[in-house]
């Protein structure tokens, strides 16, 4: 009998050292690869649930930082039933929805894991890899789909190298302090080489708004004077970068332009001018059901009965409004915008004070918030699994934190 329980005490043991080292993998996984990302989320879930402490999992659900995610997707799930649409629509727009799911589970996971670390540094080194690839096509005039963007599209590529910027800030700023000031510059220089690319290759306009609140927000996590001086460095850095970037200054000059020629012949509505056409047709749509919406999945069949009534709107073919909190209020109203912020605040104030992993939730916080102000983050698949698996790793790092100081008072 004892033989027994000795083998599945160890079995249980084999499955929380895998569903640590497959989260490790799909973090890695986020800025290369959709496929392995889906194929890992799928892979890690089938490992992690066996292993799961069901009443700690109980215990997450009931805080707001845990049970705040399944409360928007439950409430996505009653929105398919006022929703007017296929089922298979309905179902599409509740799926946007799900990856919210594992925040959660990954509380339960790392708060028990010491490996939550790992999972940041891995993070990190897949988004080295990805830069110096960057830099490869572009020295190297390598045919890419986009001018020095390996994989997937340069709005996610610049969030990451953001995020790698200010991680790796935060890093030279402990280890100097520290007195390891050769790796403290080594992380400073590495951190330049990822803004340059930001700047000089591949130009996210989200991360253009996106850097300056966290310069300031980096300061003010010291004190008034390093806030101070945070404001400083950001004006001096974005007079280098307009100075210094005629790509920089093309991509913005070109972000405030309403029509862009496609050729010759042909002059088409600018990304701004489409943004600007599906967020008046999306107040309007959210106007005619403000509280509950239109249900969920409905967002393409709104945009395309506003473009029958509305000829020459430019929305009759969307289906995202290119802005997070319409996408929501489209779908669940302003009570699921309402769910939505208060997510957002509960995880903003579990990353407070010192600490990497806090340094490294609240970027992701940030960088989805403010990145939703123009985007739909949270349902896109990348954004929205950056968000979900890193708050989710990030948070079980901070309650192991705060457990072990609690055991040691």
């Amino acid at each position: 009998m004892s033989s027994v329980a000795t083998f599945f005490k160890y079995d249980r043991k084999r499955f929380v050292d895998a569903a640590d080292y497959l989260a490790i993998a799909l973090v890695a996984s986020l800025p290369w690869s959709t496929s392995a990302t889906s194929i890992l989320v799928a892979t890690w879930l089938i490992v992690l649930l066996p292993t799961l402490d069901w009443p700690a999992l109980r215990r997450e659900i009931a805080t707001a930082a845990g049970g705040l995610p399944l409360l928007l997707i439950g409430l996505a799930a009653l929105g398919m039933l006022w929703a007017d649409v296929a089922w298979n629509e309905r179902w599409a727009g509740l799926a946007s929805h799900l990856k919210l799911a594992v925040i959660p589970l990954l509380f339960v996971q790392f708060r028990r894991s010491e490996r939550g670390v790992y999972a940041i540094y891995a993070l990190l080194g897949a988004c080295v890899v990805l830069m110096l690839a960057s830099y490869v096509t572009v020295i190297g005039n390598i045919q890419v789909k986009q001018y020095g963007t390996v994989v997937k599209d340069y709005l996610s590529q610049s969030a990451f190298f953001t995020l790698c910027v200010f991680l790796l800030v935060d890093m030279a700023f402990t280890t100097w302090r520290e007195q390891r000031r050769v790796l403290a510059t080594g992380f400073v220089l590495l951190a330049a080489v990822f803004l340059a690319n930001i700047v000089y290759v591949t130009t996210g306009r989200t991360a253009l708004l996106v850097i300056p609140v966290l310069i300031v927000l980096f300061g003010l996590r010291r004190n008034w004077k390093a806030a101070l001086g945070a404001v400083l460095v950001c004006v001096v850095l974005a007079g280098v970068a307009w100075l210094s970037s005629p790509y920089l200054r093309h991509r913005l000059e070109a972000s405030m332009a309403m029509r862009v020629a496609v050729n010759a012949e042909v002059i088409e509505p600018s990304s701004t001018a489409l943004r600007l056409a599906f967020w008046s047709a999306s107040i309007d749509i959210i106007k005619q059901a403000p509280l509950l919406g239109h249900g969920t999945g409905t967002i393409r069949s709104q945009f395309q009965q506003y473009g029958t009534a509305h000829p020459g709107s430019l929305v009759e073919h969307a289906s995202n409004p290119h802005q997070q909190v319409f996408a929501v209020a489209m779908q669940t109203g302003i009570v699921g915008v309402a769910v939505m912020f208060a997510m957002w605040l509960a995880h903003g104030l579990m990353f407070r004070g010192p600490g990497f992993a806090v340094w490294f939730g609240c970027v992701i916080v940030v960088q989805n918030v403010i990145g939703s102000m123009a985007n739909s983050h949270l349902f896109d698949f990348t954004q929205g699994w950056t968000y979900a698996v890193c708050v989710g790793i990030a948070g079980g790092m901070i309650r192991a934190r705060d457990a072990a100081a609690a055991g040691g008072a």
